[in-house]
């Protein structure tokens, strides 16, 4: 998968840009807020339906204007598709409206825009993934199978739906006490989520045992084998064994949730909120055995994720026999000169766009550049 160009229209400071791009890497160049990491977050507009950044798509748009326009063409390498050649566009409004377009066609829901194209980001902000809270780890692992399986992203949805309700039930039943009435609302809202965790958890750990596959040998890579990493995923159904090789189907994760969900009611009309589920699991890190987060230091920090982003990688061209786009946000700055030189070389083979503010940070390394882009108050040359 590659990227051909980039159009952008009133995003940010860039008033209209039309950036092309070259296999292999491509590097944009300039001081910082001139508009490199603009571009880098729009390209990832694609693949997610929206901002790294914000919440909020209104930020995206120039100050004073009505909308944004963005478009995307890319090509598919792989032999048996039959349209190479691919467009997509993203039109965002000042009255919070959005409209997606595939191949010239609207695209109503961003669950049959995402999957579309794919890539795989990295950000100084990522470097707080290992020491980070759960949830940092749980969005970077939804994010990249909602890329892999666009379906998933449906279910994350319904899920949290169904949590929100049954928490505000949970907290009005502590409130003002239980009725017959509420009891058969509380069983109908836990049966639902149970369904739904099952397939969040199934899912989570199934990506977590992809991880596991990969993720050693580019840490081992990045440490020059001195140390070791290792990799679960914790849920309320495996705390204790920490693997999901034991539960292949989604019928046998739903029990569980059911049996766990019915022996913690009281405990949970206490609290008045949901106390299990898919929102309290974590990937655990390790690093030579020992928990990451409590001891990992900044360069164990920096190979861990950078492991996870490498394999993010390798996943997503299994599922799909191609390698996303790799958007790599100011990384140079951030790593040794040992780091830099593994993941550039770790990166042939794929399209990938680095933003850096001063090209000096590239000497000694050995690599071919395809094209470099100079970034000036939003406009690239």
């Amino acid at each position: 998968m590659r990227i051909k160009n980039i159009g952008l229209k009133n995003y940010r400071n860039i008033e209209a840009a039309n950036i092309d791009f070259l296999d292999g890497i491509n590097i944009l160049v300039g001081e910082n807020a001139n508009g490199k990491t603009n571009a880098v977050e729009a390209i990832y507009q694609f693949a997610q339906g929206k901002s790294f950044r914000t919440k909020n798509s209104i930020e995206t748009i120039s100050f004073d204007k009505e909308m944004c326009d963005l478009s995307l063409g890319f090509v598919l390498d792989k032999s048996d598709k039959i349209n190479k050649n691919n467009s997509m566009q993203i039109k965002f409004y000042k009255d919070k409206s959005k409209k997606f377009y595939y191949n010239n066609i609207h695209v109503k829901k961003v669950i049959e825009f995402i999957g579309n194209f794919r890539a795989v980001l990295f950000t100084p902000d990522h470097l707080g993934l290992v020491k980070g809270n759960p949830e940092t780890r749980r969005r970077f692992i939804d994010m990249a199978i909602s890329q892999i399986k666009p379906i998933y992203l449906s279910y994350l949805i319904d899920c949290n739906r169904v949590l929100i309700q049954r928490n505000h039930l949970l907290k009005h039943i502590k409130q003002t006490g239980e009725t017959e009435e509420k009891l058969e609302q509380f069983y109908i809202w836990t049966k639902k989520l149970a369904k739904y965790a099952a397939v969040i958890t199934r899912y989570r750990g199934e990506y977590a045992e992809r991880l596991k596959e990969f993720v050693p040998g580019f840490y081992g890579g990045l440490s020059n084998g001195r140390e070791e990493i290792k990799l679960s995923y914790v849920s309320n159904i495996n705390k204790y064994n920490k693997t999901f090789k034991d539960f292949h189907d989604f019928g046998t994760c739903e029990g569980l949730y059911g049996e766990i969900f019915s022996q913690c009611i009281k405990d949970e009309f206490a609290a008045g909120t949901t106390l299990y589920g898919p929102q309290r699991d974590d990937l655990y890190i390790e690093i030579d055995d020992k928990s990451a987060r409590g001891i990992a230091s900044q360069g164990q920090q920096r190979s861990a994720v950078l492991a996870l982003k490498l394999a993010e990688g390798d996943i997503s061209k299994i599922s799909h026999g191609e390698y996303p786009v790799f958007l790599l946000d100011d990384i140079l700055s951030e790593l040794d000169h040992t780091r830099q030189k593994f993941i550039l070389k770790n990166l042939s083979e794929r399209q990938v766009i680095i933003t850096c503010c001063n090209s000096e940070l590239l000497n000694g390394i050995d690599i071919n550049i395809s094209k470099m882009i100079k970034v000036e108050n939003g406009k690239f040359m």
